[in-house]
């Protein structure tokens, strides 16, 4: 059977993703300084670093550039390139997550501490029917909100 290739690009592509996450940032470092490292690869828009009530660093950041291949150059050239002084592991360079990535990650989180994606927390045999419904349930649950939508109660 003969079928023609269908051809996407990448998510964020299509999306035009401008805004990086930058992740394993010197606790030390400035904007200027995250600016300085990026302003290579583009114009930037915005630079922020993620501070804590205290005002204190997190380590990362975001910024955003001018336009999606700016931002890619920045991701091909920065990702993994080198180990920032103070931290624990290489540079992580990254698009942003969205708002529907990062509920359907909260959403992912709080299930799997709540044992509702471990299958292993309920025993199978007498309970495998109820463990395997409500899996289904979950996996239902998950899609809708994956596409938007939601379930109706009733």
């Amino acid at each position: 059977m003969n079928r023609p290739i269908q051809v996407k690009p990448a998510d964020s592509e299509s999306r035009g993703d401008r805004k990086l996450f930058v992740g394993m940032l010197n606790k030390q470092q400035s904007e200027d300084d995250v600016r300085r490292l990026f302003e290579a690869f583009g114009n930037i828009e915005e630079c922020t670093i993620l501070r804590g009530p205290d005002g204190n660093s997190k380590g990362c950041a975001f910024v955003k550039y001018s336009s999606h291949a700016e931002a890619q150059a920045a991701i091909n050239a920065l990702h993994g390139s080198q180990t920032m002084p103070g931290a624990s592991s290489s540079l992580v360079v990254k698009f942003a997550d969205t708002d529907k990535e990062r509920t359907m990650r909260r959403m992912q989180q709080m299930a799997g501490q709540m044992g509702m994606f471990n299958p292993m927390a309920i025993p199978f045999g007498a309970y495998g029917a109820y463990a395997q419904a409500l899996m289904q349930q979950q996996a239902a649950l998950m899609a809708s909100v994956a596409q938007g939508g939601y379930l109706n109660p009733m």
